[in-house]
């Protein structure tokens, strides 16, 4: 038997979710440690993968961008603990906001520079790609300021995840855990 030939459902996937009642804490549990889980895997680009079937056919498989999966669950984690923000963390989460916003603009702005400053024919050339400078936009294919972006954007979402985990440690939301020896 082929390992492709089935697949391993989670039992707690298929469980009755009737009696099952709305626990803030454990959402808020749960998606700090899928950002924790997301966050541990190597940072690096999506790409398309060659994968056969049993029967020798070939089928292109898309390997999500571990970056942007880690970027979509902090933004979970804020949208589940958002409810319990105060001032203190709304002024901080708008301070690595806005400076994202300011790398983003100036990263535009070096882009934009890069690409009136670039030979005609390497522009006919990204053409022929599909590749356009638009004005706003970051590149994702061959210029570099994309990628840098989205590295800043990991790094400021990692300090969102810290100042989260501070927020929840000083509601006294963390429980002790008590071993018996």
């Amino acid at each position: 038997m082929n390992d492709d030939d089935f697949e391993v459902l989670e039992l707690k996937d298929y469980t009755n979710t009737k009696d099952e009642i709305y626990s803030h804490s454990s959402l808020v549990m749960s998606a700090l440690k899928k950002a924790r889980e997301n966050r541990s895997q190597e940072m690096r680009d999506g790409y398309y993968n060659i994968k056969f079937d049993k029967f020798g056919n070939a089928h292109k498989v898309y390997i999500p961008d571990s970056r942007q999966v880690f970027i979509e669950s902090v933004e979970s984690l804020i949208m589940i603990q958002g409810r319990d923000f105060d001032s203190e963390i709304n002024g901080k989460l708008n301070r690595i906001r806005n400076k994202l916003k300011k790398k983003y603009e100036d990263y535009c702005k070096k882009e934009k520079e890069t690409w009136e400053d670039m030979d005609h024919e390497i522009k006919k050339n990204y053409y022929q790609q599909g590749t356009y400078f638009m004005e706003g936009m970051l590149s994702e294919r061959f210029l570099p300021f994309y990628k840098m972006y989205v590295r800043d954007k990991v790094d400021a979402y990692t300090k969102i995840v810290s100042l989260i985990q501070k927020l929840i440690k000083r509601m006294g939301d963390y429980k002790e855990e008590f071993t018996e020896a």
